[in-house]
């Protein structure tokens, strides 16, 4: 029988979906499932017990987007992010996430890869992660990414531009738009061609 390896659990997973109130029974669990450290990274405080990862999954729903990734037999939410309205900057949005050990290494890139268009096509200019100043898995995230770093007082606010991708999809689609227009021109050429 082949070993299922962690890292092959992550990839077998498809895409990131978003998560409705029903959801809320599976991000108990993903929230349970994390070592108190990641739970006190994330909340500021451990999750106490059942209860207490009810109400912060209620609260992320109502606040945020919450949207998360789930193992291939979409048993156990593998990772679970959010993103909402940023405090500092109106054009900005908070991003937050956390993952199980097993689906760790290259989740934030990939979480990214999906995340980042959402919020250009949503008119958002600026990502902001809030961390605390003890969190260096993230500040070393947030460093590799290019984002800048303000800490104070223990607190930690990190930026990240996103005008270079909107400029990058923006070329993208006017360069499929100029080739749609293309292929209809030529389209219109050849008997029975269609597009």
């Amino acid at each position: 029988m082949p070993q299922t390896t962690a890292q092959s659990t992550a990839q077998d997973a498809t895409t990131f979906v978003d998560l409705t109130p029903d959801d809320v029974p599976a991000i108990v669990v993903h929230l349970r499932a994390l070592d108190e450290a990641d739970q006190t990274l994330r909340f500021g405080t451990p999750v106490k017990d059942a209860e207490h990862a009810e109400r912060i999954a209620r609260r992320l729903l109502q606040i945020n987007s919450v949207f998360g990734l789930w193992d291939a037999a979409h048993e156990r939410l593998l990772m679970l992010g959010s993103y909402g309205k940023a405090t500092l900057a109106s054009d900005a949005v908070e991003t937050a996430s956390s993952a199980l050990p097993e689906a760790r290494g290259g989740m934030s890139q990939r979480m990214a890869n999906w995340l980042y268009p959402r919020l250009v096509a949503q008119g958002h200019k600026r990502i902001e992660w809030n961390f605390y100043a003890d969190n260096a898995v993230v500040r070393a995230i947030a460093k590799k990414r290019g984002m800048k770093v303000d800490c104070r007082q223990g607190e930690c606010v990190a930026y990240f531009d996103l005008q270079p991708t909107a400029d990058a999809i923006r070329d993208w689609l006017d360069s499929l738009d100029q080739f749609l227009e293309a292929v209809r021109n030529a389209s219109h050429a050849g008997p029975g061609a269609r597009l």
